[in-house]
């Protein structure tokens, strides 16, 4: 048996998540790839996707799909890549798997957004897994509330073996008892889908509520380390400095301010306004939690 696992991961949660499932698979002796596509030019630059996955990806058994949760939702990034994965068929499996990670908060409707996208693309979901993870935007120096350090970690290594048991029981099993799981990671309760639906409609949310990232040229070196942190490769050096090639594409992952050493990017924002409401979400209040349980599960 050969897996694929595909990973977009802005901050490096999924793509520590993903290293997990890879570790516990090759101890199963099970075949595994794991492919990031984070920070890759002919993904979110060049926009060829498709022949990318078609040169790259050899002939597998189980495919899986690994994203953060922006906005209660499966990255828009992500869906994209979904929407671009060739059909079964020549070595492309039929049978897939979706996980996320979340900021502790709310994993939104995101398995269930990528089920049903790897369904339309002719795939099986026979399972799907979310995890707990560091909220990155607490790792900025002025939110005073730091959300699951140092997660995901060993607290998740009895998820990730469950999970690779169940990759071990495909192994075993005739494709066409294969059972959909779309419905069951239909998982949150009506008030918050409807949450996700209409008020945390991500990309309006990016392009018009989050805050504005800025550049201070006086304090900028020209060093790039954020032009190479950027995981969609929207920043842009110039004779100034750091520009964003397209605002709109900016995810707002903080990392190209976390690698910044001379404090020259930031977001323009009321900084207590975010504090006071990542506080509130922490304890269980506002519009952005679902208080979900458990945090961390497989569903098969």
């Amino acid at each position: 048996m050969k897996v694929v696992i595909i990973v977009f991961s802005p901050t490096g949660n999924t793509l520590k998540a993903g290293q997990m499932i890879e570790e516990q698979l090759i101890s199963k002796n099970i075949e595994v790839e794991l492919y990031n596509l984070t920070g890759k030019n002919v993904i979110f630059r060049d926009n060829n996707i498709y022949s990318y996955l078609k040169e790259k990806i050899k002939k597998h058994d189980l495919l899986c799909i690994g994203s953060p949760v922006y906005a209660h939702h499966l990255h828009y990034n992500v869906k994209n890549i979904i929407k671009s994965l060739p059909k079964p068929g020549n070595g492309w499996s039929n049978l897939a798997m979706a996980f996320v990670t979340y900021g502790g908060i709310n994993s939104g409707v995101a398995l269930h957004e990528a089920a049903k996208l790897l369904k339309r693309s002719g795939r099986i979901t026979v399972l799907g897994m979310k995890i707990n993870a560091f909220h990155s935007m607490t790792a900025l120096p002025k939110i005073n509330i730091k959300v699951n350090e140092g997660m995901p970690g060993k607290e998740i290594k009895p998820i990730i073996e469950e999970l690779v048991d169940k990759i071990v029981e495909l192994k075993e099993t005739v494709i066409e008892k294969c059972q959909d799981i779309t419905k069951k990671l239909d998982y949150q309760k009506r008030k918050d889908k409807m949450k996700a639906k209409i008020i945390f409609r991500e990309k309006i949310c990016q392009k018009f509520l989050y805050p504005k990232l800025i550049f201070d040229y006086d304090l900028c070196q020209k060093c790039a380390q954020c032009r190479e942190a950027c995981p969609v490769k929207c920043i842009e050096m110039t004779h100034k400095g750091p520009i964003l090639l397209n605002e709109p594409s900016c995810i707002h992952c903080v990392a190209c301010i976390l690698a910044c050493r001379y404090n020259a990017i930031d977001f323009k924002t009321n900084w207590s306004r975010w504090n006071k409401i990542l506080e509130d979400a922490v304890d269980g209040r506002g519009p952005l939690v679902s208080n979900e349980n458990p945090k961390s599960a497989v569903y098969f």
